[in-house]
C-alpha cells in the first residue's frame, strides 16, 4: 500500500520530489501534430505488453510505435522501470469502484476485489508486476484511499485496517497469478482436445507436458502411495470453475476478515 517513487539526488543528498516520475513537468512535443505525454505512453507501452509481454517493453520498441525519437521519450520516463510504474498504475486506473462506499464494509470490498480481478485477469502481466512494487502513482493513492475508507469507521487500528486491505489484495493477487498460470500450461492441451488438459487415468497426452508427464502420474496413481491424491484426480472436478472457485474463496477470505472486526 505504501512506498517511495523514484527521484534524483542532488550532490548534497538532498531528494528533489519534483523529479519524481509522478511530479515530473510535463513537456510538449516538439513535432505539435503529435501529442506525447505520460498518457499516450503508458496508452502505448499497455498494448505492447498486452500483446508481446513486458520483455517487448524497450524504449526504442515504444518510442516507434508513437512515432518519435527515443531521446523524446526519455524526457517523460527515464528507465525501463518508471515505464512499469507507469503502466501499472495506469492499469490499477481501470478497476471500477463507486465514487464512495455504501456503507456495508464487506460488499465493497468484495466489489474492489471483483473489480480487481477483472483488471488482472485483462493484463496478464500486471500481478507479477505489481508484487513487491511500491503503488505510489496517482491512480494507485485514489484506489488506496477508496479502500481506506470502506474500512475506517470498523473500529481498527490503522496496521489493522492496512492488514485488512492487504490481505484481501494478496488473495486476488496471488488468485490471478496462479490462474494466469494454469491458464499457460493447460492451454495447449485445451486447444487441442477442445477443452481437455487435466490429469486422467485414461487420458491420451495431447500435448508436449502431458506427454513427458502423463507416464509418470500414472505409475505414481497405479503406486498406491498416495491415496489421497489419487482421490482427488477420481473424484474432484477436472477442470473447475475459476468463477466458482474466485467466489468460494474470496468468501471464505472475508469471513475472516469479518471475525477480525466482529472480535
Amino acid at each position: 500500500m505504501s512506498g517511495s517513487g523514484s527521484g534524483s539526488t542532488s550532490s548534497t543528498g538532498a531528494s528533489d520530489a519534483s523529479d519524481v516520475l509522478w511530479l515530473r513537468p510535463q513537456r510538449a512535443r516538439r513535432q505539435p501534430h503529435v501529442a506525447l505525454s505520460q498518457d499516450e505512453i503508458a496508452r502505448v507501452a499497455v498494448a505492447i505488453a498486452d500483446a508481446e509481454g513486458t520483455d517487448a517493453l524497450t524504449m526504442r520498441r515504444i518510442a516507434q510505435d508513437l512515432g518519435c525519437g527515443t531521446m523524446s521519450l526519455y524526457r517523460h520516463v527515464r528507465t525501463k522501470d518508471e515505464v512499469f510504474d507507469l503502466i501499472v498504475d495506469t492499469a490499477l486506473g481501470e478497476v471500477e469502484r463507486p465514487a464512495a462506499p455504501s456503507g456495508d464494509w464487506l460488499a465493497d470490498l468484495r466489489q474492489l476485489a471483483v473489480a480487481k480481478r477483472t483488471v488482472l485477469l485483462a493484463h496478464p502481466w500486471l500481478a507479477r508486476l505489481l508484487a513487491g512494487r511500491p503503488l505510489v502513482g496517482p491512480r494507485a493513492l485514489a484506489s488506496t484511499e477508496y479502500a481506506l475508507r470502506v474500512v475506517a469507521e470498523l473500529g481498527l487500528s490503522m496496521d489493522d485496517r492496512v492488514r485488512v486491505i492487504n490481505t484481501l489484495h494478496s488473495f486476488v493477487n496471488g488468485f490471478v497469478q496462479t490462474e494466469w498460470e494454469e491458464r499457460t500450461w493447460r492451454r495447449p492441451a485445451d486447444e487441442a482436445t477442445g477443452g481437455g488438459g487435466a490429469i486422467d487415468r485414461d487420458g491420451d497426452p495431447a500435448d508436449d507436458w502431458r506427454a513427458r508427464t502423463l507416464p509418470y502420474l500414472r505409475h505414481v496413481l497405479d503406486s498406491g502411495r498416495y491415496p489421497y491424491f489419487s482421490a482427488m484426480v477420481d473424484e474432484a472436478t477436472s477442470h473447475p470453475d475459476p468463477e466458482a472457485d474466485f467466489a468460494w474463496q474470496l468468501q471464505r477470505v472475508l469471513d475472516g476478515l469479518a471475525t477480525v472486526v466482529n472480535g
